[in-house]
């Protein structure tokens, strides 16, 4: 004992002190331990290009197609993706480029149906998750401008302030942005009569600029409380003013001119748009119980001035249109495991969207004489009802199962002053069976299938049976446009399977492929035997829809990462005749190619090639349509200043490629051929993002 008190006295030396890094899991990994397979885009990828649209950023994925600023899955055309915010249904109204950018954390995309994010995904869901609040205080600023042609086209600014007081943590994003674009579109009409060959030929050329004045703010508010609850508010609130201007001017190479060849337009369309939810989270035995009850409002005003003037004729014609619509939700789920290997999920979401339109449209000459006046109002109410519930079985270590079935039941009704009510119900039992298999004597090689029944509910929109009248030329390729409340969803039985090798630190490469077989598919056709020609969306035959999918993602150098994709559509609608008898809007293929370079820690530079093909594709009997093959070069280039800023430098549509299309359709008197050429700019941006 006595040597021992020495001992005693020494201070003795600490342990090392060991350096335990954590890292979230990387895309690749995600994807390959989830069994739906969603491919994840994480905040790094939405931020690469500085995009100033949600739309821009998603063209780039694979399988994913943009027309006219509409995110597309599987080729397929409006309605048939569906858009989750945080996991719930997107509201009627919503347009996805209304999010900024900077305000999203990470976006899921899903190729297959779920029964707890609902069965209106017949392509596939796109799930985008917004930014959370930090536990460490968090304050950014981006600044950023573009130009076109010499022209500052998109000055912009974004900022985002959070941080956290006990069990209270909170943010709030603000953006401001000024994006605009001179338009230049050639239209070039052709009338053939039967019997001695062209009867009219012209060039109408129109031109203007489009602006969008617009403001953004994201609050969130997250209090934790005792037991791990927690109560969450989030709100997103847009205001933007749009206005566009433009004037046609015709060039008649024979025949006669149209009625006004001399015509221009004016627009100011102020728009509304507010989102607010409240999550509750309880800790309910092993699991948790979220429930969250959510409205949304969007709301679009617009004054529209048109004149036009004729040898014989003019025309003063003023529309001022109102259409809101106001929607509110209710959902909750039950999510807790179940055994050693089940994880059990119960759940409910239902909902109410109701949608008010009028239109007052007053006509005269330019004398002031009256031509005459439409005043027209309607109103839509579409119930939702859905119950879901879902089991994922991890059967054995290789092999993982999703077993799920959902009802949803649909309502909708819609009255107006000068129509009869119109009721229709209709409900649909989805199951959903997904199957993971990681292959014997390989940990990175696995095999996926999918079977899933979905459906497409009508667009509130496409409900109400508003007359949108052309102002100049109606024609068979140019018709009024008018919705139909008689609309029934379309219903669909589907098929995905696919293959994926995981190889390095996140490489992958896959390959998939689907089938869908589609009923009750909505078809826009035009009426040619009457005057003015008209175009009203009815359901009208089945279709069988399939395409093959691959893409790739490697890094052969830890400098150098890069990325590939392709995909291919097919469709037949068995109400039109072939060939081309395709799905109207179904865009065939996409491709994207792409790397990132970093020649030093501080520079980053990087390409993103994607091309979108659709070509011609039969209507009906007697109407085809044509889109071109579009072509976009993005470019990018960052420089590290320090370890707070960023600047970043980006080049959209660099090949400045016109975008062609075109509509044909024949009559008892002859044939119309209508060709569109939209001119293209390139647009540089350069961004700067900081930290406070």
């Amino acid at each position: 004992m006595l040597p021992a008190f020495p001992a005693f006295g020494q201070q003795a030396s600490p342990p090392p002190i060991q350096q335990v890094e954590i890292k979230a899991p990387s895309g690749a990994e995600q994807r390959r331990n989830d069994t739906a397979g969603r491919l994840s885009i994480t905040r790094e990828d939405i931020a690469r290009y500085g995009d100033v649209n949600v739309s821009a950023l998603l063209r780039r994925q694979p399988g994913i197609a943009v027309v006219n600023g509409e995110v597309r899955m599987r080729g397929l055309g409006s309605g048939y993706t569906q858009i989750l915010i945080d996991g719930a249904p997107a509201a009627a109204g919503f347009s996805i480029d209304s999010l900024a950018p900077s305000m999203i954390e990470r976006i899921d995309v899903m190729r297959n149906g779920s029964a707890e994010f609902g069965a209106q995904a017949i392509a596939g869901s796109i799930n985008i998750i917004m930014r959370k609040n930090h536990v460490r205080a968090q304050r950014d600023l981006t600044i950023g401008a573009a130009a076109a042609r010499g022209h500052l086209v998109n000055p912009s600014a974004a900022s985002r302030w959070a941080d956290q007081r006990g069990e209270l943590a909170w943010s709030i994003g603000a953006e401001l942005s000024r994006p605009g674009f001179q338009f230049d579109e050639s239209r070039y009409e052709t009338e053939y009569n039967l019997q001695d060959g062209i009867e009219n030929d012209l060039i109408i050329r129109e031109s203007g600029p489009w602006e969008s004045h617009k403001i953004a703010l994201t609050p969130r508010l997250n209090w934790k409380y005792a037991g791990g609850h927690s109560l969450a508010w989030q709100a997103t609130l847009e205001r933007s003013l749009v206005r566009t201007a433009s004037c046609a001017k015709e060039t008649l190479l024979k025949g006669v001119n149209t009625t006004y060849p001399d015509n221009c337009f004016t627009l100011d369309m102020p728009l509304t748009s507010l989102r607010s939810d409240v999550t509750w989270t309880r800790s309910i035995g092993p699991g948790k119980l979220v429930a969250k009850a959510a409205i949304d409002h969007h709301e679009r005003k617009s004054d529209y001035l048109f004149t036009g003037v004729g040898r014989e004729a003019t025309l003063v014609r003023r529309v001022l249109s109102d259409a809101v619509d106001y929607t509110t939700t209710l959902s909750g789920k039950y999510l807790a495991p179940l055994g050693g290997s089940h994880s059990l999920g119960l759940g409910w979401d239902g909902g109410q969207t109701r949608r008010t339109e009028f239109r007052n449209e007053s006509d005269t000459t330019i004398a002031g004489a009256a031509l005459g006046s439409l005043d027209e109002d309607y109103k839509a109410r579409v119930d939702r009802m859905a119950l879901f519930a879902q089991d994922e079985w991890a059967i054995s270590p290789r092999l993982q199962a999703y077993l799920g079935l959902c009802w949803e039941g649909l309502q909708t009704d819609v009255t107006g002053r000068t129509m009869a009510h119109v009721r229709n119900t209709s409900s649909v039992l989805s199951p959903v069976a997904q199957l993971l298999w990681k292959l014997p004597g390989s940990e990175k090689d696995q095999v996926r299938f999918a079977l899933s029944r979905t459906y497409k509910a009508p667009l509130t929109r496409l409900l109400v049976p508003r007359r949108y009248t052309t102002n100049n030329a109606n024609s068979p390729t140019n018709p009024d446009v008018l919705g139909n409340p008689e609309l029934r969803p379309e219903l669909a039985w589907g098929v995905d399977t696919g293959y994926e090798k995981y190889f390095g630190k996140d490489g992958v490469a896959s390959v998939s492929a689907y089938v869908r077989r589609i009923e009750g598919v909505v078809v826009n056709a035009v009426d040619l035997t009457q005057k003015p020609y008209l175009s009203t969306p009815s359901n009208n035959g089945n279709a069988k829809v399939a395409g093959i999918e691959a893409d790739t993602k490697f890094s052969p150098h830890r400098d150098l990462d890069l990325r590939a994709n392709l995909g291919y559509n097919w469709s037949s609608l068995d109400s039109v005749p072939g060939p081309d008898n395709r799905l109207a809007e179904q865009v065939v293929g996409t491709s994207n190619t792409g790397f990132d370079y970093r020649p030093t820690p501080t520079y980053t530079v990087g390409m993103n090639l994607n091309l979108q093909f659709g070509g011609a594709v039969r209507i009906s009997e007697n109407q085809r349509a044509y889109k071109g093959p579009v072509r976009t070069l993005d470019l990018y280039a960052l420089w590290k200043a320090c370890d707070a800023s960023k600047w970043r430098l980006s080049i959209t549509q660099a090949l400045q490629q016109d975008q062609v299309s075109g509509r044909w359709a024949r009559t008892d008197e002859g044939t119309h051929n209508l060709r569109f050429v939209e001119t293209s700019r390139m647009v540089v941006r350069l961004v700067l993002e900081t930290r406070l």
